[in-house]
């Protein structure tokens, strides 16, 4: 039979497919059912700083509300500082997923802030996740903000994650940089242990009913397939941080483009990594 094994983010993995993040990870028995079905490591749904400090902020304002029209009222209740209002439910979900199945948990973390993306990492590195891996989403909207510091955010955020936890580190890219082989080759320089390609921005849509703007999710097609698999056959060889593919890997066949691309690779539902 062949031997399928390889090695991903320094994990010793038994086949190259790898379940990305999506919705599957957010049960056990889910992650079970990957386990079951053949994939060799789970990424987990993404923990966002952004959103945790929204809940904070929507937790303080209800529970304030209307504290000014009765002095004592802001007595009645515990002070917004008291409660635990923080990443509890990822990192359990991370020791739990850990204890229910064998293979390596690499959890994905998107910060908004450089504190954020440290005291997060270090936390998910405690809960025992195998890797992590870093969803950078950030699109540059300013003008006065050149090229070359948007890519020094990215590889300052990298090196403040390096710089608390040991276990390995992933970076998701965007495809959107002016030379993506010069920047792989930055992000390799500075210790990523793998690059994933690629990120997929959310954009709006408008509503011509309701006459607003309304969030628009567009699944993976066949065709999102061409980009990965292009810039995978041009890094492969190059840098020595692995290489995975996410987005656009529908069926058996292309797994096996992606892996014709770089010889030693590694594939994952949605998602296929090349170690080089």
């Amino acid at each position: 039979m062949t031997d399928l094994t390889t090695k991903y983010l320094d994990l010793k993995l038994r086949n190259p497919l790898v379940a990305s993040a999506s919705p599957l990870s957010h049960e056990i028995d889910s992650i079970r059912r990957l386990e079951d079905a053949g994939a060799s490591a789970v990424v987990l749904y993404s923990l966002f700083e952004e959103q945790l400090r929204q809940e904070r902020f929507e937790f303080e304002h209800h529970l304030t509300a209307g504290t000014e029209s009765f002095a004592e009222a802001a007595s009645f209740f515990p002070q917004p500082h008291e409660f635990r209002l923080g990443p509890e439910e990822y990192l359990n979900h991370i020791h739990r997923a850990k204890e229910a199945v064998s293979i390596p948990i690499i959890a994905s973390l998107n910060g908004s802030s450089v504190g954020g993306w440290t005291q997060y990492a270090h936390l998910i590195e405690q809960a025992g996740a195998d890797a992590l891996e870093c969803n950078i989403y950030f699109l540059a909207t300013d003008p006065q903000v050149s090229s070359s510091a948007v890519e020094q955010r990215y590889l300052d955020i990298l090196g403040a994650v390096k710089s608390v936890v040991t276990i390995p580190v992933a970076v998701k890219l965007s495809p959107f940089f002016s030379n993506m082989a010069n920047m792989a080759k930055r992000f390799d320089d500075a210790g990523a242990n793998a690059l994933v390609l690629f990120n997929r921005f959310y954009q709006p849509d408008i509503n011509l009913e309701e006459l607003e703007i309304e969030p628009s999710v567009l699944l993976s097609a066949p065709q999102a397939l061409r980009l990965p698999l292009t810039w995978i056959g041009i890094l492969y060889g190059r840098v020595r941080a692995n290489l995975a593919a996410t987005s656009g890997v529908h069926g058996p066949q292309d797994v096996i483009k992606l892996l014709m691309a770089a010889p030693t690779s590694l594939c994952s539902v949605p998602r296929c990594c090349a170690t080089a």
